[in-house]
């Protein structure tokens, strides 16, 4: 739930932090900082709904796994400080949070990949470019797209580019105490609720539902997730997207170093595709050497964007395979698409794998 209000002031963002609402947005706000501050919230109501559709669909398979899930009570967050504290970060959120602050933005880029972080808060100084590279970096690291981040400007700085490059909230300067701990710990929230919602979707990754070779779900799974999936999206004209990865040269490598070297490259590359995607998106193995992946709530813009990124990612990576002492390369068939009104499963499907012959 979101408020709405004439002006944002600290009192209100705190009780609206204290009731567990998620966002305090004032009407002033011109369309690129209202739907940057909307994603995340469509997002998390994405998540919630793929908890629900994927406990179901793995109910008929004898798998108990949670519908809800809750952002856990009394952990304190760890938060990054990015650049040179003029604003007080650290004495503003006191013993709420771990604060740990590096002045250099490359000295920050290793913390993010070393260590997780709860929120991220960027505070510039001087020319603002390098702050905003800092930013898209982080929002393009398959790792760290969730991480939020609140970037600290001068007044009069207009916030559209830093909204443009992933930030999640700007606040201008003198920045508000009150309006500052609150925004902070409102994302810091939201992102533990990412974490716990994330780790309730893989308790329907269980053996019955799971291919037994490459650890991500089984084509049985898939098919009736996938069913229940068009319906909803259909019922309620919700996008549905389908991305097909095609591996042929894992063949290749079972011909020249046998079967325990090709296992272990399909294994790997199902963890990768899954680990690039959304928690919401689900992989499955569709066919010998061929995975399937869900995209609910994704245009076929959207979904091809993120084709083309997993596919680069897997092209240009160097896999080491068990007993094979070389590097092993990989290269990939695409295939993508979406759900049309008039669509069965069956009909999704067969265009999909059209495209990837």
């Amino acid at each position: 739930m979101v408020v709405i209000a004439h002006k944002v002031l600290a009192d209100l963002t705190a009780d609206a932090l204290a009731a567990g609402l998620e966002d305090v947005v004032s009407w002033g706000y011109d369309d690129i900082e209202l739907f940057a501050r909307l994603r995340p919230l469509v997002r998390l109501a994405t998540m919630h709904a793929e908890l629900r559709q994927r406990a179901d669909a793995a109910a008929a398979f004898g798998v108990a796994a949670r519908q809800r899930a809750a952002a856990p009570q009394g952990s304190r967050p760890t938060v990054l400080v990015v650049g040179r504290d003029r604003d007080g970060v650290g004495a503003v959120l006191g013993d709420a949070a771990e604060v740990i602050s590096s002045a250099n933005l490359y000295d920050a880029e290793g913390l993010l990949e070393h260590r997780n972080f709860d929120a991220a808060i960027v505070t510039t100084d001087g020319e603002l470019d390098p702050f905003l590279a800092f930013s898209s970096q982080v929002r393009n690291n398959p790792r760290l797209f969730n991480l939020p981040m609140i970037m600290v400007v001068d007044k009069g700085v207009p916030p559209g580019d830093a909204y443009r490059r992933g930030v999640s909230r700007v606040l201008s300067r003198p920045v508000d105490p009150g309006i500052l701990r609150a925004s902070v710990l409102t994302m810091v929230r939201r992102q533990q609720l990412r974490w716990a919602i994330r780790a309730a979707l893989f308790e329907s990754l269980k053996e019955p539902t799971r291919d037994p070779l490459t650890g991500v779900y089984g084509r049985p799974f898939m098919e009736k997730y996938l069913a229940e999936r068009l319906a909803v999206a259909k019922t309620h004209h919700r996008h549905l997207a389908l991305v097909f990865f095609s591996i042929p040269n894992i063949e290749g490598v079972r011909d020249h170093f046998g079967d325990d070297a090709a296992e272990h490259l399909a294994q790997q590359l199902g963890q990768w595709i899954t680990g690039l995607l959304r928690a919401e998106d689900l992989t499955a193995l569709y066919a010998k050497n061929e995975f399937c992946v869900i995209l609910p709530d994704t245009p076929l813009v959207e979904a091809e964007v993120v084709m083309h990124r997993i596919a680069g990612v897997l092209s240009y990576t160097d896999f080491a395979v068990r007993e094979v002492y070389q590097p092993i390369k990989v290269w990939v068939q695409v295939a993508c698409t979406d759900a049309r009104p008039d669509d069965t499963m069956d009909s999704l499907l067969a265009r999909a794998q059209a495209k990837l012959d």
